[in-house]
């Protein structure tokens, strides 16, 4: 019965899906809020699995204990002292790792009728009230050394901007969940040019369902890119596709397609797609791992022109394909993260035809979930003197990584006309590195310092250069989450 209601639910979808085939998101998760309670003061028997699963979440550091920050093995806890800890797991849902949040789930589901007089889900303790808003405000101060590059050094307004964004998060049902963001964004001085920082968009929009036709979970819209990785391949915004994820057994399966590049022909209505397949999963509590392969139309251009999409001012190709694979080790008070591609390209003309490209980080977010900085915070917004740092280099080859996918991209600022662009082409014929320092100056409140100093890694396909630096970039910002 229950198979024939989930069936009946996803027929409802299945005309959306048709239509956003290419399209994907990300999880969306309710922020709690806690309310007037009637507690259940029934103990949860001794060796029900929610001790040890709540022990795993703080051993992770997703939830803390007692006052002593211990469970205490000897004193069994009442149902509603479970869901006060399990509201707390929610609170961090985003910053654990996938085993970690399938035991929300799971602990979320057997105490559903206590979390409900807690108030941690909004959707049921409020019927009406199934839709939440939050935002980020951001400055930003920047600037570049272009040593011999002959590329523009930053001045005036364009060394300051500021984003503004607006993020709406919902609840359809029991099984699916929605998001869409807002974001603006502007130089400062420019508010008499085209768009003032004033024409908003929406960067992000998402359905998220799960339990559809045996897929564990299923996620169509746009979104940043995180299926493939550790963060080598990746994207903050733009990118529309579906993803798909299902866990066999401890190893976690995950399927894209996305369209993460507009093609040369803008009026074909076509657009570039990167289609990837991974697996990930653990050794032990302290070491994860992933591979895959992927398959991508994205072609190599080198055409100022049209819009070149390589580091180089030689060389095309015409699609690729390759695998990767990488790990994360948590060191203690340190994490380190690691991936590797291989690709081979497609009807190349005067490049390589089998580039590589890795990259490694050393940092101090031990909490956060395994992935290269900067798509996570290395700090709790939320903790007042909170601190953290990471340190990363990469070298990556020309056209190893589909231009639109590459993770480095946009972490450096510079003029998009540059030749040698380290925004636009950040994870292209380019090797150095990088370096962020994170701290929670008030609740709510991160400050960043960010610096990078960046070379050419095959000169030779860089012929107009008569240096390999591509200079040093330096940032810093303040973030306001509300």
């Amino acid at each position: 019965m229950k198979k024939t209601k989930s069936l009946k639910k996803w027929m409802t979808i299945v005309p959306l899906a048709l239509m956003s085939i290419t399209m994907a998101g990300i999880p969306v998760l309710d922020n709690p809020v806690y309310a007037a309670v009637t507690p259940s003061f029934s103990d949860v028997p001794a060796g029900h699995w929610a001790y040890d699963a709540i022990a795993k979440l703080a051993k992770a550091g997703i939830v803390d204990g007692y006052t002593d920050k211990t469970f205490k093995g000897d004193k069994a806890m009442s149902r509603y002292e479970v869901a006060f800890v399990v509201a707390k797991a929610m609170d961090k849902y985003e910053k654990a790792d996938e085993d970690n949040k399938q035991l929300i789930d799971k602990l979320s589901s057997e105490f559903a009728a206590e979390l409900n007089r807690l108030g941690a889900r909004i959707a049921k303790v409020e019927a009406k009230t199934n839709t939440w808003v939050s935002g980020e405000t951001r400055f930003r101060v920047f600037g570049n050394d272009t040593k011999a590059t002959g590329n523009t050094k930053l001045n005036g307004s364009k060394k300051f901007d500021f984003r503004q964004r607006i993020k709406f998060n919902g609840t359809i049902n029991e099984d699916i969940s929605w998001m869409a963001r807002a974001q603006a964004t502007s130089n400062f001085g420019d508010y008499d040019t085209v768009g003032k920082g004033s024409d908003a968009y929406f960067d992000m929009f998402v359905i998220t369902a799960k339990d559809v036709m045996g897929i564990d979970k299923v996620r169509i819209g746009r979104f940043p890119y995180d299926n493939f990785t550790h963060g080598l391949f990746g994207k903050a915004v733009g990118v529309d596709g579906i993803r798909f994820d299902e866990n066999i057994g401890k190893v976690l399966f995950t399927g894209s397609v996305n369209n993460i590049k507009n093609a040369p022909d803008s009026y074909s209505g076509d657009a570039n797609t990167l289609t990837t397949a991974q697996l990930s999963g653990k050794i032990n509590d302290k070491i994860g791992w992933r591979g895959g392969y992927y398959w991508s139309d994205v072609p190599g251009i080198n055409n100022t022109l049209t819009g070149s999409t390589l580091n180089t001012n030689v060389g095309s190709f015409n699609k690729s394909a390759g695998w990767a694979a990488g790990f994360d080790v948590n060191l203690g008070k340190v994490k380190l993260i690691a991936d590797y591609v291989s690709t081979d390209l497609k009807e190349a003309q005067n490049l390589p035809t089998s580039p590589k490209g890795w990259a490694v980080e050393l940092t101090s977010a031990v909490n956060a979930p395994p992935v290269f900085y900067s798509a996570k915070n290395l700090v709790d917004y939320k903790k007042k003197g909170d601190f953290g740092w990471s340190i990363a280099y990469r070298s990556v080859d020309a056209g190893a990584i589909p231009s639109g996918a590459g993770g480095f991209d946009a972490q450096a600022m510079a003029d998009v006309r540059d030749r040698y662009n380290t925004y636009t082409r950040g994870t292209d014929n380019i090797k150095g590195f990088f370096v962020a320092f994170q701290s929670t100056v008030a609740k709510n409140v991160i400050w960043t310092i960010e610096g990078q100093d960046l070379k050419i890694k095959n000169r030779k396909l860089a012929t107009d250069l008569t240096s390999s630096d591509i200079g040093t970039t330096y940032m810093t910002k303040l973030e306001f989450f509300y």
